[in-house]
């Protein structure tokens, strides 16, 4: 049976209050949302009378002095923030601590009455447009939503990027193909899983070779038929050089000017390792694996390995710098994958007839996410780590386009 190491809960929510009216419905939203509260140091004895006066199950508020200082340290803290206070306050709090869209958690601004609740940081990527629209819901009041392509009524790929799991290998490159949707262009996508959503529900029954030269070329549009939203392009070699483009692959594809590479995390990593090697030892292995079959790091889902290796701490530390969490499998389990490099020294040590780590490993978690999974890389070893990597079965573009190394038997795996 796979053991799974539990992983830290979603940090809360902030939801921040400055007057008493402010309190009051700040009170509101922390206890439908599930947020914590902060409220100013003078507040809080009113907020503990009416928890004790018949808010049952309403939690304490905490303290502050200072809003400016008190931002300092929770800015991180949490994945999302409510402020019941005016907008220009809030900007200077959170101004010093904003790195980038694809690091900052949101931020939504209410006015005391909850009469507006603004998105005013991370709209997609962090969820403030969501957050705001359910604050609106608890306060009953209306959400400002100022991002460009939700005012338009048009589907942004950060958006839908984030929703279907999909890592980006340039977040800049996001403003060109949410630009070329609000500027009438037709942006091209290949997406061979469909994980975005958009086949089914934009893809011209008519589109043709034809229609697709006439687009790459810069054809103009006829005015009585406006250029689609997007057009679908069935390999990476479809797509035009010079358009707004999206590219969905677990490949570390080079950029062009105009592309948004997504890469789904579909790579299932089986790692043997002796004991004690470092986790930058197996992070290196690993990213070197990958790049060998041109495989992108950020399409790692998970790493996998025996629970006799459970308390090695260079595996956690090298599943922690992927980004992927550790699965592990008893002898047992792993014994009863058939795969093509068996590991004599494995048996040996795990008690069992035949077995090979590294490779059934990566098949059990590649089998977790569904359906029968493929071998894609098989073993290698070097310096006292072995890598397989196995994908769930929709990754069949993920194939590597470069010979395998020889197996090993460096390493019991």
């Amino acid at each position: 049976m796979p053991h799974t190491p539990p992983h830290a809960s979603a940090r809360p929510l902030a939801v921040y209050a400055l007057t008493p009216g402010g309190a009051a419905l700040a009170r509101r939203i922390a206890g439908a949302l599930g947020g914590v509260l902060y409220l100013p140091e003078r507040l809080c004895a009113a907020h503990a009378a009416t928890a004790g006066a018949g808010g049952a199950g309403m939690s304490a508020a905490q303290p502050f002095a200072s809003l400016a200082e008190l931002v300092a340290r929770t800015f991180r803290l949490h994945s999302g923030h409510v402020f019941v206070a005016a907008t220009g306050i809030v900007v200077r709090c959170i101004a010093p601590h904003i790195a980038s869209k694809a690091q900052d958690p949101c931020v939504v601004v209410c006015d005391q009455r909850g009469a507006h609740a603004i998105s005013l940081l991370s709209g997609h990527l962090g969820g403030g447009n969501d957050l705001a629209l359910r604050v609106a819901d608890v306060t009953g009041g209306t959400a400002v939503i100022t991002t460009a392509t939700d005012t338009e009524g048009l589907p942004s790929l950060d958006l839908l990027a984030a929703r279907a799991g999909l890592s980006m290998a340039d977040i800049a490159m996001v403003r060109h193909v949410n630009g070329a949707l609000l500027a009438g262009e037709t942006v091209w996508i290949c997406d061979p899983g469909d994980r975005l959503g958009l086949r089914g529900t934009y893809s011209a029954p008519d589109q043709t070779d034809a229609d697709a030269a006439g687009d790459a070329s810069g054809g103009a549009s006829s005015p009585a038929c406006p250029a689609p939203l997007f057009r679908f392009a069935d390999a990476p070699g479809g797509l035009p050089p010079d358009a707004a483009t999206v590219l969905v692959t677990p490949h570390a594809h080079l950029a062009a000017p105009r592309r948004l590479v997504l890469h789904p995390r579909v790579l299932h990593v089986g790692v043997g390792c002796r004991r004690g090697v470092d986790g930058a030892a197996i992070e290196a292995r690993i990213r070197e694996t990958l790049a060998g079959a041109n495989l992108a790091p950020a399409a790692v889902a998970a790493l996998a390995s025996a629970d006799l290796k459970a308390d090695e701490p260079g595996l956690r530390q090298g599943a922690t710098a992927l980004g992927a969490p550790l699965h592990f499998f008893d002898a047992a389990s792993l014994a009863a994958v058939p795969v093509p490099h068996p590991s004599p020294k494995a048996a040996e040590v795990l008690g069992v007839a035949e077995v090979g780590v590294a490779e059934a490993a990566a098949l059990l978690s590649a089998r977790q996410a569904g359906g029968a999974p493929t071998l894609l890389l098989p073993k290698s070893a070097a310096r006292g780590v072995t890598v397989a990597v196995a994908a769930v079965p929709d990754a069949h573009a993920a194939r590597p386009r470069t010979p395998f190394p020889p197996a090993s038997s460096e390493t019991p795996s």
